[in-house]
């Protein structure tokens, strides 16, 4: 599986394009700026967007998600439960603060639950781990030797715990659960660098 960072222009959050070879469907974790995503798409002919992946409801990691719906009225959502209820209020999206409200209610939403595992590619699943702490609707996603955390870890940067809906107590323990999970796995973070593991010969990082 082939992982495209995309770099978005608020708050430099990541979004990440998920891609197999040979594959038409494509997979987000997260979704900012959507050009840069249909700039990708642009090179692989008849492909589409099947799904995003949210690793928690915060604006800067869920503020394309609908102009995305509008060009792919059939992506599905994943997101927690909490993350359902958040995409319906942009209070606790955070999206009224930025000038730009989101209220998203969608038969597309689907709720994801730790343990969970949801097939992508022909042999490829997405394992699900709720890490709740910077915010009740964050998940952390593990795919083959990758991993993508959101702000629930990113390595040498504190967690923040100071919205309405986060826990430090929470956010301590999703800290340690990643920790005991990310060894030898290529990391991905919801801001700054990726971190690839050098134990793999991997494509992880087009």
């Amino acid at each position: 599986m082939r992982v495209f960072q995309v770099i978005n222009s608020v708050f430099t959050s990541n979004s990440y394009i998920l891609r197999e070879e040979n594959e038409l469907k494509i997979y987000l974790i997260d979704i900012g700026d959507v050009d840069p995503v249909l700039d990708y798409l642009t090179d692989i002919s008849m492909a589409k967007v099947e799904g995003v992946f949210f690793t928690h409801i915060h604006y800067d990691h869920i503020y394309g998600i609908c102009r995305l719906l509008e060009l792919y009225p059939e992506c599905l959502v994943y997101t927690s439960s909490f993350g359902k209820e958040a995409l319906a209020s942009d209070r606790k999206n955070f999206s009224r603060y930025h000038g730009d409200p989101i209220v998203l209610n969608s038969d597309n939403i689907k709720i994801l639950r730790n343990g969970d595992r949801v097939k992508l590619f022909q042999d490829t699943m997405i394992e699900i781990f709720e890490t709740p702490g910077h915010d009740k609707s964050c998940l952390t996603y593990k795919i083959g030797n990758n991993l993508f955390t959101g702000d629930s870890y990113i390595p040498g940067v504190k967690v923040i715990t100071s919205f309405p809906n986060s826990n430090k107590e929470d956010a301590e323990l999703s800290k340690q659960k990643i920790l005991s999970i990310s060894q030898s796995l290529n990391l991905f973070p919801g801001h700054g660098n990726s971190y690839i593991c050098l134990l793999y010969t991997s494509d992880a990082a087009d």
